[in-house]
């Protein structure tokens, strides 16, 4: 680790920032505790993903941060419902409220470019939902808390790099799902496309075997990380911690 930056930028309290409820129809008091446990074991996996990055909270400095409880019931119930079901209730949280807009631009914004970072954030937020899905129908994880997200935009202030995090309390692991494109079909099948997936497949993931197919997802973020850095020429990675996942995107292009 290198020494300290002789001036530090002061940054926002890791308890700070908005907290966006969804959907905000089913917001009622008895869910307080099982909100505060949520909220609290994100602030715990952002800090997981400090230590294994070798960090420390003082080390950084938060320009900006905002929440997403996911308060929908049905998460506690995910285990009895129907592949259908599942995807019914997806479809609908893939839809975000127009405060999520208002608070992704302004982080955005504080990046250095908006529509980069509502195009990533998007993808990390899908991946989100999918680990929320898978959790909620092997573990029963959401019956004392709800799946959510969190947005923290920091410097790193040893490596002077602004980095961006989607901090989720989803499945904590690597996991299979069923691979679809963005339009919701297979893949290419022209010969390379097929070889590459059978290779990949065969010496690089899981089989598909492991694919639980009774569980629904929002389809197409497979390819979430390629695209970022291919396309974006981003430097992303995902860090599967305990409880948790956090997508990390850096941002050494926007300050």
């Amino acid at each position: 680790m290198n020494d300290k930056s002789d001036t530090l930028i002061k940054g926002k309290s890791l308890k700070e920032g908005p907290v966006i409820y969804h959907p905000e129809d089913y917001l009622i008091d008895e869910h307080k505790i099982k909100k505060n446990l949520s909220l609290t074991k994100l602030n715990n996996i952002f800090k997981l993903y400090l230590q294994k990055s070798d960090l420390r909270y003082d080390d950084i400095s938060i320009l900006g941060q905002f929440s997403i409880i996911f308060n929908d019931p049905a998460f506690s119930l995910w285990h009895t419902m129907s592949l259908s079901e599942q995807s019914k209730a997806l479809s609908e949280l893939v839809v975000m409220p127009q405060l999520y807009d208002e608070l992704i631009t302004s982080i955005g914004g504080t990046a250095g470019d908006a529509m980069i970072i509502k195009s990533v954030v998007k993808d990390a937020y899908q991946n989100a939902v999918d680990s929320f899905s898978h959790a909620a129908f092997l573990q029963k994880k959401y019956l004392n808390q709800f799946p959510a997200i969190k947005i923290i935009l920091y410097i790193d202030q040893f490596r002077k790099l602004v980095v961006l995090s989607v901090v989720d309390n989803g499945y904590g692991k690597n996991f299979l799902k069923p691979k679809k494109s963005f339009v919701d079909q297979k893949d290419g099948n022209d010969l390379i496309s097929r070889f590459v997936d059978w290779f990949v497949r065969r010496y690089i993931e899981k089989s598909d075997a492991d694919v639980k197919h009774d569980i629904a997802y929002t389809g197409g973020q497979g390819q979430a990380l390629k695209k970022i850095k291919i396309e974006m020429q981003l430097d992303v990675d995902v860090h599967f911690l305990d409880s948790g996942a956090v997508f990390e995107i850096k941002l050494r292009n926007y300050f």
